[in-house]
Parts: C-alpha cells; structure tokens; sequence
C-alpha cells in the first residue's frame, strides 16, 4: 500500500519531466495534451448529451455543444458546431476563432472569424474574454510563422494601453508574447525592453526569466543568460507547490522544466 501511494506521488512529478523541444512543438504538443478527453462512463455521456439537447438555443449554448465534440476528440463535429455558432450569432466570432487557434490548429479559419468579429466594431479592439481580439490575432499568425504580423498585431493590443495609463497596466505575458516573437528572427534586444517590463509586472516569474536568458544567448552574453536560467529554474521550483496537473503559467508560451534545465546545461559545457 505504502509503495502504491509513492508511486501515484511520483506521477505528477514525471508528467513535468517532458522533453525539451523548440517553442512551436511545445505550444502544439501542449495543446495537444488539453485536448484529450478525459473519460466519461456511458450514463455520463448520455447524461451531458441529453442536457445539451434541450439547453435554449444561444451563443453559448451552441459554443458548449463544440467545445464538447473538442472533449470527445469528434473534431469534424467540434468545427461543424462551431461554424453554425458563428453563423447563427455573429458575436460568437471572436469565441470561435480562438478556439480554433488554440484547440483545432485551423489558423486560417481562427483569422477569418477574428476579423469577421473585429469588422463588428471596427474602430474599437474588441474583447474576447481577457484578451484583446488584435493579441489572439497575434497569436494566431505567431503559430503560422509570420513574426511581423504577430508583432504588429501584439503592438495594436499593447501600445495604447501603454501609452494611456503605463506599462504596468499591459499584462505581463503580452510582453512575453511578443518577445517571443522578437526572439524568432532575432531582434534580441526589442526582446529584452519588452521582458525588463514584464518582470517589473511580475518579478518571481520562471517564464519571463527563460526567455530572458534566450535573448541574452542571441547576444552571446552568455554570463547574464546563465543568471536568467537559474532564476527561470528557481522560480520554477519555488511555484511547484502552487502548480496543479499540467498548469502553464501561460498557456499560450509553455515552457517544462526540462527545457529550462537543458538550457543550463548547454551554458555549462
């Protein structure tokens, strides 16, 4: 019993002893993962199906019914009842276009309904949930490759915030956002203003310590990127407790220790 109980401890621990990969493959791996359905016995799937049918027709009645088909990994279902919610309630375009960014990988169809949400309002840079729709859209053409269009993107959703009330209004992973994208054509120095005001934002963050140490390594400062890698790593473990399961301290720019980890031991060799 005793040695059943230590094992099911260790489980969480090897579940974050992931392989270290470049940034694109972690993202879509890790998306992966949250796709997985978890399982459901019979009478519970019966049970959800049977509610969802005689939920009211709505916006996000209908959005639940495809995130539902994403949790059953029925991805043709999924997109089918995402498009009839857009279709049928144009306001659920910024909904859908992220989901289809962060759960399908449909790049091309998460932009046509990001625009399609933003051409509601045109003047304005709408919401969707927390984010603004010009940082999903970020988002979306960062995971396509086209760094000068997520940069562009990420710069409409953070200067004005920036320029009307500070940088320590502006989310400190947005920064990390389009540091990332600085990073990938290798602008490491537009880089490192955007995390010096990120880690102002949040200064025990193992994120933004990474990513530091990245651009630092473009810039062969080789002695204040190992410092940016042992605090990513500090703060990593310093927050284990807090972690459940397979949290992100942000789901869109994932890191796994062992990437962290690699990285300290490339600087030692």
């Amino acid at each position: 019993m005793k040695r059943l109980v230590f094992l099911s401890l260790l489980c969480p621990l090897s579940a974050l002893a992931q392989t270290g990969e470049q940034y694109l493959k972690a993202y879509e791996s890790t998306l992966a993962l949250n796709r997985k359905a978890p399982t459901m016995h019979f009478f519970a799937v019966k049970r959800e199906q049977i509610r969802q049918d005689t939920m009211a027709a709505s916006g996000p009645a209908y959005r639940f019914r495809g995130l539902d088909y994403v949790r059953r990994q029925e991805y043709e279902q999924a997109a089918y009842w995402f498009e009839k919610t857009a279709n049928t309630f144009p306001k659920e375009h910024g909904a859908i276009g992220e989901f289809y960014m962060s759960f399908l990988h449909d790049y091309s169809r998460a932009l046509q309904h990001l625009d399609a949400y933003d051409a509601l309002t045109p003047n304005f840079d709408d919401l969707i949930n927390n984010n603004r729709v010009s940082y999903i859209r970020g988002l979306t053409y960062r995971c396509l490759g086209d760094h000068d269009k997520a940069i562009e993107q990420f710069s409409i959703s953070i200067d004005p915030l920036e320029a009307k009330h500070g940088a320590e209004w502006v989310n400190y992973r947005h920064f990390v956002s389009r540091a990332v994208s600085y990073i990938a054509p290798r602008q490491p120095e537009k880089a490192l203003v955007d995390l010096d005001k990120a880690i102002k934002n949040f200064n025990r963050s193992a994120l933004v310590q990474y990513y530091r140490g990245q651009a630092l390594l473009q810039l062969n400062r080789t002695a204040e990127a190992r410092t940016a890698f042992q605090d990513a790593s500090f703060f990593y473990k310093a927050l284990r407790y807090e972690r459940t399961g397979n949290y992100q301290e942000d789901d869109f720019n994932p890191i796994v220790e062992s990437e962290i980890e690699d990285a300290l031991t490339k600087l030692k060799n």
